[in-house]
């Protein structure tokens, strides 16, 4: 059994399994809407350690995330897959902005609003610049994967 650690939260995952799959089974909070596609973007996550158990970035990745954050560990849960046995430790994308977004609506005791604010604000436009900078490639890409209908209605691929 490999050890997956999402969002500070220990779950039991298996080779070959997908890190989306695990954080479902185990309701840990990742975002989520193309069923393995990797074409919604909702399950970015950050890798912070364990990155040599998981699957090298698949072409789906490659085509949505930037090489300079490929490298340094940003992936797409729903294309990585656990190839070792060792522990993974991994922080959602969605995670991340929940907290950030917390510190602002509920700072801890001694600390500012505007502490999350400015990294909040850096994921957003990074986010954006990235998707934008790699248009029409990542969208061509998508379309050539999963075709035009999964692309486009990726809630209608999701099983129940």
């Amino acid at each position: 059994m490999t050890t997956l650690i999402m969002n500070d939260v220990a779950m039991e995952a298996k080779v070959g399994e997908r890190l989306l799959n695990v954080a479902r089974r185990n309701a840990a909070h990742i975002g989520f809407m193309c069923d393995n596609a990797g074409t919604c973007q909702g399950c970015r996550c950050q890798v912070l350690a364990g990155a040599d158990q998981l699957s090298p970035p698949s072409e789906a990745e490659q085509a949505w995330i930037p090489a300079e954050h490929l490298a340094k560990g940003q992936r797409l849960a729903c294309q990585t897959i656990i190839h070792g046995h060792g522990e993974v430790r991994v922080l959602s994308r969605a995670e991340e902005l929940r907290r950030l977004v917390l510190g602002i609506i509920a700072p801890r005791v001694g600390e500012s609003r505007l502490n999350p604010l400015a990294p909040l604000v850096g994921i957003l436009a990074e986010t954006s610049v990235d998707q934008i900078s790699r248009f029409p490639g990542n969208v061509w890409s998508s379309l050539k994967r999963v075709g035009l209908r999964r692309f486009a209605f990726p809630a209608l691929a999701v099983e129940h």
